[in-house]
């Protein structure tokens, strides 16, 4: 016995949700043929998919390349820019402030500051000999600078003591090294406003 389905649709159609009945080996046969094509659409449609994929993926990427090298060429343009008028900054707006607000962001420079170690294994070996240095070692012997950097920006020069240790890191080749780091940050109202 064949039974024949019209074109797209199932030789099984569930009807008001209840599952399918199979009451012979004709209606087994061909449900093991229905299940043959359901499973070469599904291979079908994840090849489609895969392939779908695979040309967003290769379009993105490229798309991401090219925009990445724009943004990189804007970047450095705004930094040259920056730096030729870095004096202007200063002038403008105080030593305080070293940026500039602009209708679709703000340039300038930012204050940054790390620690900066000449000889580490000199710095560990005259940490490790003072018992007040042990503090900035971690269990590796290794330099802590987070704890560096936190005293020497806060307690350099809160006490007698304090400016001692600060004494001692200096003599052990430990400094803070402060310099002025580029940046740019946009302002997204003003973009999506005026920017388009």
């Amino acid at each position: 016995m064949k039974i024949r389905q019209p074109r797209g649709q199932s030789a099984f159609p569930a009807q008001n949700g209840w599952p399918l009945r199979i009451d012979c080996w004709g209606q087994a046969d061909a449900a093991l043929a229905e299940l043959g094509r359901l499973r070469a659409r599904l291979e079908r449609l994840e090849e489609r998919r895969g392939a779908a994929v695979a040309r967003a993926e290769a379009a993105t990427a490229e798309a991401e390349k090219s925009l990445g090298a724009q943004r990189r060429r804007l970047e450095a343009a705004l930094e040259r820019f920056c730096r030729r008028r870095r004096p202007e900054l200063a002038r403008v707006n105080g030593q305080s402030r070293r940026s500039r607000r602009l209708l679709f962001g703000r340039v300038g420079y930012r204050r940054s500051q790390s620690v900066v170690v000449r000889s580490e294994a000199a710095a560990l070996r005259a940490l490790a000999h003072w018992r007040a240095g042990q503090r900035f070692l971690r269990l590796r012997t290794e330099l802590d600078r987070d704890a560096l950097g936190c005293f020497l920006r806060n307690g350099a020069e809160a006490t007698s003591e304090s400016a001692f240790v600060a004494r001692r890191l200096g003599r052990a080749g430990i400094a803070l090294e402060a310099r002025d780091l580029w940046f740019y940050e946009l302002d997204p109202r003003a973009v999506e406003r005026w920017g388009s």
